[in-house]
């Protein structure tokens, strides 16, 4: 992976993202169906020439994570259908960025984070239970648990590690637990004013800020003689 590929790659998924807000916003389905996953295939590409030019299982497990984003994200696009589906894709997600945030840091890194990130999604799954039809109990109470524990981790590791791609790490995995948060209140609570865009805005960012945590792509052996 050269850097040009990776700047390149980086603007088309700006561009993917633009489209698919727009289109939400807009109310064209075309756009949306085909952008959205545009997006996170440019991410997957990333990630994937991350792992193919270096082997770190790091990437390794974060090209798994979105490839299980990418079936969540189409799955989604027919929420009504198979809302349960996309749910246990980003569950694979989350469990799969875990994996990678263990590479090089214990689990749980920070015990008082995890037990505060728990807390916080037991509220929000506190707050939607009466909204929820039952057959959604479980599934959202599993999947909550997943994505608190991958952004307490997160946020652990950067607590220990103290690096740069770790920051980045922390942060989109607290913005995925955000977004999270508003599409459940949007979907099962109130509506949100805006929905798409806080809601796809927070996701993007999350997954870009999660990919840009990948080490700077491996000289090539031309460029060291």
């Amino acid at each position: 992976m050269t850097p040009a590929f990776r700047k390149i790659t980086a603007i088309l998924f700006a561009a993917a993202v633009v489209a698919v807000i727009a289109g939400q916003l807009a109310g064209i389905p075309w756009l949306v169906f085909l952008c959205k996953p545009l997006a996170t295939i440019l991410l997957t590409s990333i990630a994937l020439a991350s792992w193919l030019s270096r082997r770190q299982t790091y990437a390794l497990w974060l090209t798994i994570g979105l490839l299980f984003s990418l079936a969540g994200d189409v799955a989604l696009l027919w929420p009504e259908r198979y809302f349960l589906a996309g749910l246990a894709a980003f569950l694979f997600t989350h469990i799969a960025y875990l994996l990678a945030l263990t590479r090089d840091a214990k689990f749980p890194a920070r015990v008082t984070v995890w037990l505060l990130y728990l807390a916080a999604g037991a509220a929000l799954c506190a707050i939607l239970w009466p909204r929820l039809a039952p057959p959604l109990h479980l599934p959202v109470v599993l999947y909550s648990f997943a994505v608190t524990t991958m952004a307490a981790q997160a946020l652990g590791r950067f607590l220990l590690r103290r690096t740069p791609a770790a920051r980045q790490a922390a942060f989109g995995a607290s913005l995925f637990l955000l977004s999270d948060a508003l599409l459940s209140l949007d979907r099962f609570y109130a509506p949100i004013p805006f929905s798409p865009l806080l809601i796809l805005g927070t996701y993007y960012a999350a997954q870009w800020l999660v990919v840009s945590s990948l080490p700077n792509p491996a000289p090539s052996p031309e460029a060291t003689l």
